[in-house]
């Protein structure tokens, strides 16, 4: 499970009492794994933060923002190959659909869990029925550097139940995470046989693809219901000392597919994998800046789209 996203983000909340504003413009972000204590004096503001936040008091003004839970399935670690080391992951993986699932029911308003498959393992679409069904998850993450193709015919059930399910699947594409993991199954163009074959199927496709970009804008400009997902993209252009990555591939898509399939989500800003570095709370914001307000072809309807909007309109949130 990816623990270092944001799982709530409170953007200028604002909360008033006959006579007081006990809440002035509030800013307040949790990432999974932390622990805050609120400090104050009587009528600071405590108690009225939280009960906004767990949905006992309305907002007067500003907004919470809902965060998605991605599972990690890493696969098997009794079958792993010697070289793959889980503990690379910097983050837990491998984690039950029922601990997801118990973790969003904390924040049920604000958060939104995803299982996680691995086509190595033993009717994987059992696993998604039951974490829709049953644990009431709102989609499916695939990892393929773990070890299989994204194409692979084991997964064709799966795909199929989340078709008839409506519930989008999010494939990983471009680099790996971590050295053990296989580059080569990231490749966006087996991406472009499960969209054909599902034409129903919403998929996320990430990271932007690189190093095979002409091939991620083909597959995504091809099939209709292909989603792109902006995450990450700038560490990828700084780690590669690729200039002008993210604004040429972009900008692209935006003429290619449109804003409304384009979305941006946080990727953890604790994020620590040795490949890419650590970073810190402060990459939110500057990930928001560099992958989407910065760029003067976004207009400020599709920026609040792609920064939040068409994501709920994917997985059919009636939140603004």
């Amino acid at each position: 499970m990816a623990v270092n996203n944001v799982i709530v983000d409170m953007l200028g909340v604002v909360k008033d009492f006959p006579g007081v504003r006990a809440l002035d413009k509030v800013d307040f972000n949790l990432y999974q794994g932390e622990v805050h204590v609120l400090v104050g004096e009587n009528g600071a503001g405590k108690s009225t933060l939280v009960k906004i936040l767990s949905g006992v008091l309305p907002l007067d003004q500003g907004k919470v923002d809902v965060s998605v839970l991605l599972g990690n399935d890493q696969g098997d670690p009794g079958s792993c190959p010697p070289w793959r080391d889980l503990r690379q992951m910097a983050v837990p993986t491998n984690w039950a659909d029922e601990d997801i699932a118990a973790f969003c029911a904390s924040f049920p308003d604000w958060l939104v869990g995803f299982t996680s498959i691995s086509a190595e393992r033993y009717q994987p679409e059992r696993k998604v029925r039951r974490a829709i069904e049953e644990f009431g998850l709102k989609g499916v993450k695939v990892y393929p550097h773990a070890g299989f193709y994204p194409n692979d015919p084991r997964l064709d059930r799966t795909y199929t139940l989340c078709e008839s399910l409506g519930v989008p699947v999010v494939i990983h594409t471009g680099p790996k995470a971590v050295r053990w993991q296989w580059m080569k199954y990231n490749q966006p163009i087996y991406v472009d046989e499960v969209a054909t074959k599902f034409p129903d199927l919403q998929i996320v496709m990430c990271h932007g693809g690189y190093p095979w970009v002409e091939e991620f804008i083909a597959v995504a400009y091809t099939n209709p219901n292909i989603w792109v997902d902006l995450t990450f993209m700038d560490v990828i252009e700084h780690t590669f000392k690729v200039p002008g990555l993210c604004e040429n591939t972009i900008r692209r898509l935006a003429e290619l597919i449109g804003s409304q399939r384009l979305l941006w989500g946080s990727e953890g800003p604790y994020m620590s994998l040795p490949l890419y570095g650590s970073h810190g709370p402060e990459y939110y914001g500057e990930s928001q800046e560099y992958l989407v307000r910065r760029f003067a072809f976004f207009s400020a309807e599709d920026q609040a789209d792609i920064l939040g909007g068409n994501a709920a309109r994917l997985l059919k949130l009636n939140k603004s």
